[in-house]
């Protein structure tokens, strides 16, 4: 009955321990250890060239009206694209870009730092 007991015991740390692994890696889909999972999945939304080749004719049209009004203000650098609901604030000193907003609401800082 002893061995029944070790070898049960055995059985159960076992699938704890492939469990735990299991939902620790779901987890993480994007860390080192599956990276080629997430380089993978990124690539399935990427466009071909001929779609970008379309797409770039629309957005060229929608850029053609956001021209910013630029305005010289102490040590920054406005640039206001009120016809596409986006102010963007630019130190003059260097090329910093201090603040943003976009649809009436200012981005985080991470935000700007990740997308400028």
């Amino acid at each position: 009955m002893k061995k029944v007991w070790i070898i049960l015991s055995i059985i159960i740390v076992t699938w704890v321990f492939i469990y735990s692994l299991t939902i620790l890696s779901n987890l993480n889909t994007c860390s080192w250890v599956r990276s080629f999972d997430c380089e993978k999945a990124n690539t399935k939304n990427l466009v071909k060239w001929t779609d970008y080749d379309k797409l770039k004719e629309t957005w060229d049209l929608f850029l053609k009206y956001c021209t910013p009004i630029i305005r010289d203000e102490n040590s920054i650098y406005s640039l206001d694209y009120s016809n596409c609901d986006l102010k963007i604030s630019v130190l003059k000193d260097k090329p910093w870009v201090e603040n943003v907003n976009v649809n009436g609401s200012n981005l985080s800082r991470d935000e700007i730092n990740n997308n400028f």
